[in-house]
């Protein structure tokens, strides 16, 4: 059996990774650091809509009480370490999603 056009790429595009997935994520922290996150997400799917390339960092202070908890629902792809930046093993790290 062959396959039309369309499933022809609908499939090319799901190998590649280039086909929508959704999955939902419950996060747990403290209401003072729930503004910035939410914040950064909206921030980030607006240069998404624009097709605007920037860089959005997040501090994440680990001797303070920033500590979230999530949970991830949905057919999951594999997590993607990001790449390290500066010194080695500096924590740094930055995930190109463009």
């Amino acid at each position: 059996m062959s396959l039309t056009e369309e499933e022809r790429q609908s499939e090319e595009a799901r190998r590649k990774g280039f086909e929508d997935v959704t999955f939902i994520v419950t996060c747990t922290m403290k209401r003072r650091w729930a503004a910035q996150f939410i914040g950064m997400l909206q921030y980030m799917q607006k240069l998404g809509s624009w097709g605007s390339s920037r860089d959005v960092s997040f501090h994440a202070d680990g001797d303070g009480d920033y500590r979230p908890r999530f949970q991830f629902v949905g057919d999951l792809p594999e997590a993607n370490e990001g790449r390290e930046i500066g010194v080695r093993d500096s924590g740094k790290r930055h995930w190109d999603a463009g």
